[in-house]
């Protein structure tokens, strides 16, 4: 994982550097199991409920889908404050800071997704328009899939770490998070 902080200005005023944090949820490993065998895998959805992930079938059915636009914090790259150690066993972030421009909130722009020949990186900036600073002290990657128990699209968290930076007033920061073997 790593994060560039800027000020309003733009101007760089940390890059942490790359720190391995990576706490893949078992979730992660139920994606892996239903694209390998190509079968319907239990997994906890992020409200806490039981779901079926739907194996890849092709057609317009999203399976482990990261990317998202500009202002939908539903999935992709979350950010929190929660401080309590990652487990497998995760299925949202302890306490998920919400898109937005108000007290306590993050700007959400796109979460992207980039392919490496032995990585998968999640990208996403968030910028602080709330007139304080923001900590964040967790983050996590929620991705969305057709669950085939309830026939609609559900999210379920494949990843969290603790990684703690400050987004100062007007600033921004941009954080990758880096999944490799």
């Amino acid at each position: 994982m790593r994060a560039i902080v800027r000020d309003r200005a733009g101007r760089v005023l940390k890059d942490t550097g790359w720190k391995k944090t990576n706490t893949l949820t078992k979730n992660f490993y139920a994606f892996l199991h239903s694209a390998m065998h190509s079968k319907d895998t239990p997994c906890t959805r992020s409200d806490g409920t039981a779901g079926t992930i739907r194996r890849p079938v092709g057609g317009n059915d999203y399976f482990m889908d990261c990317y998202v636009s500009e202002g939908d914090d539903r999935w992709g790259m979350h950010v929190g404050t929660g401080t309590t150690e990652p487990t497998r066993d995760d299925y949202k972030l302890e306490s998920k800071i919400s898109h937005g421009t108000g007290a306590g909130q993050l700007y959400y722009y796109a979460s992207e997704v980039v392919y490496g020949p032995d990585y998968v990186e999640v990208r996403r900036t968030f910028a602080n328009q709330s007139g304080a600073d923001i900590t964040i002290n967790e983050v996590g990657i929620m991705a969305r899939y057709y669950d085939a128990d309830a026939s609609a699209y559900k999210f379920a968290l494949i990843a969290r770490s603790l990684f703690t930076i400050t987004i100062p007033a007007g600033g921004s920061a941009t954080l990758y998070y880096k999944i490799s073997g």
